[in-house]
């Protein structure tokens, strides 16, 4: 025990704080002034809020008119996520849909297909079987149609993402993940 104490005192002895110069604005900003001084300080505050979503669905900010919607909901609910003034989108257009599939896990657009005989054979519109909905995120893959400009495409009825006949105001969702798409016009 008495040399682990030694040692301990040994090695604390040879402490020495880090040289560390913090950089504002291309100067060092370690001398004692007030942040007003700062140049950047009347640029907006990086947490402001990310506009788009209602009733507790989680955002995430795609471009300044585009925010995905992330919550769980029950049929009849998905357009709920969207705040007022904002919509789910028939289309792709103005979206980042390379942002769109790093950023979030599935936001779906107001597109729905389905396929049949095969996946490589869709047609958009809805449909009893076979469900897809068309949207941008990392949990879809690539579709053939391209319903609504959207690339990529959610199988439902198979991942917690639930349609009786693929319409989004006929779909539920149970992963807290995955949301819809909120535009505002």
């Amino acid at each position: 025990m008495r040399k682990l104490a030694i040692a301990s005192l040994v090695l604390l002895g040879c402490y020495k704080q880090p040289n560390v110069t913090i950089v504002c604005d291309g100067s060092p900003c370690d001398q004692q002034e007030d942040l007003a001084g700062q140049s950047d300080a009347a640029n907006a505050p990086d947490m402001t809020v990310i506009q788009g979503c209602a009733n507790g669905a989680v955002p995430t900010y795609l471009g300044p008119n585009v925010t995905g919607c992330a919550r769980t909901f029950t049929a009849g609910q998905a357009r709920q996520l969207c705040q007022n003034g904002w919509t789910v989108p028939l289309m792709a257009t103005g979206i980042d849909l390379v942002k769109c599939d790093a950023e979030g896990a599935w936001f779906s657009g107001d597109a729905p297909a389905y396929w049949a005989p095969n996946m490589t054979v869709e047609t958009c519109g809805s449909a009893s079987s076979q469900k897809l909905s068309y949207g941008c995120g990392r949990d879809g893959r690539m579709g053939y149609k391209k319903c609504g400009g959207f690339q990529k495409v959610l199988d439902t009825n198979v991942t917690g993402w639930d349609s009786t006949n693929g319409l989004l105001d006929n779909t539920s969702n149970s992963n807290a993940n995955r949301g819809v798409l909120c535009v505002k016009p």
